[in-house]
């Protein structure tokens, strides 16, 4: 047996470093709580705006703030990026001319031009572009879902539905409600969506069908609802996004994912149970042998500590920088359709 490279494994004994640049998003929170649940280190923070970060600043007060160049200059192995999204691109392109990979919030970018410099950045710095699929990494019913499938229990995955409504009002900034900063809708709320189709169906290359989104009625909102049809891989997809979650829910978002199967269903209700169970990460099979409803709250998630060890040994086991250039690309594909 070889003897162990005393300095591979000094290296990979150091705590990930990482910069949290951009606190605008709500996932800067999660972002940041997972990674240093994980034993990361963040080496400082960023406001971009100059409005945001109020409740950042709570999460870690001896986090101490700075800006994206003095932050860049501490070499971090990881830029995290949760920025207003049309300022996403630069900082991320930013970030990897400066030897860091990047973890992105979603939408990672907000064109198809911005996503041609990423893809062109990553080949120039050889670093990685990672999308935060935060409805998949985080929700511990979707990754128990995962195992449910990878046994085999309902055969082949031949359709998903995929649901990712949202509740406007004034606890979001404006810039949620501005396509030019926020980006398509489509291309925005379901890169989640879209995400869990590709990785389900086994494919990034499918084709859309049909997409269309619709202004609010009462036009303080420029699209209310979107959805799309896509199919390819193993089968097909119907998804639906919208900002129409009533006040009443105890949630953002009655978030559901769907996954039929040859043998079987399995349906995630992810944050809550309307009229049913109490909570969130809640998983319904349904195959030959019955109706199993699981309980989740309580599985781990291991994201974050995943992500650490594809930075220290150059794996992509998390996330692919192709996947998420492919589910972005997708996304922004859906979006031109729902408005041609």
């Amino acid at each position: 047996m070889d003897a162990a490279d005393p300095a591979a494994e000094a290296a990979n004994s150091q705590a990930c470093r990482f910069a949290m640049v951009g606190v605008d998003h709500p996932h800067a929170i999660v972002l940041t709580a997972g990674l240093l649940e994980a034993g990361a280190v963040c080496v400082g923070w960023v406001d971009t705006t100059g409005d945001a970060g109020h409740d950042f600043a709570a999460l870690s007060p001896q986090i101490e703030p700075t800006t994206t160049d003095d932050a860049l200059a501490l070499r971090p192995d990881l830029v995290v990026l949760a920025s207003v999204p049309n300022q996403r691109a630069g900082l991320a392109i930013e970030a990897m001319h400066a030897g860091a990979d990047v973890l992105v919030d979603k939408p990672g970018v907000t064109s198809h031009g911005q996503l041609a410099e990423i893809e062109a950045a990553t080949h120039a710095t050889g670093r990685r572009w990672w999308v935060a699929f935060t409805e998949h990494l985080t929700s511990r019913a979707v990754i128990r879902a995962d195992e449910v499938i990878a046994s085999g229990r309902i055969g082949t995955v031949r359709h998903v539905l995929g649901l990712g409504p949202h509740r406007r009002g004034p606890s979001r900034p404006a810039w949620f409600g501005d396509p030019a900063q926020a980006g398509p809708m489509i291309a925005d709320l379901a890169c989640h969506q879209i995400h869990h189709a590709a990785r389900l169906l086994g494919t990034t290359d499918l084709a859309v069908l049909a997409a269309r989104t619709t202004v609010a009625a009462d036009n303080t909102h420029p699209q209310i609802l979107g959805e799309l049809l896509l199919e390819g891989g193993t089968g097909s997809a119907y998804i639906r996004v919208d900002w129409l979650t009533p006040d009443g829910l105890p949630s953002w978002g009655d978030v559901r994912l769907m996954i039929t199967g040859d043998t079987g269903t399995v349906e995630v209700r992810a944050n809550c149970d309307p009229g049913g169970h109490a909570g969130g990460d809640h998983l319904v099979v349904v195959d030959d042998r019955g109706v199993e409803h699981i309980e989740c709250a309580a599985d781990p998630l291991t994201w974050a500590e995943t992500l650490i060890d594809d930075l220290r040994l150059g794996t992509e086991t998390l996330v692919s920088t192709a996947h998420s250039l492919a589910v972005t690309r997708l996304a922004l594909t859906a979006a031109d359709a729902a408005t041609a």
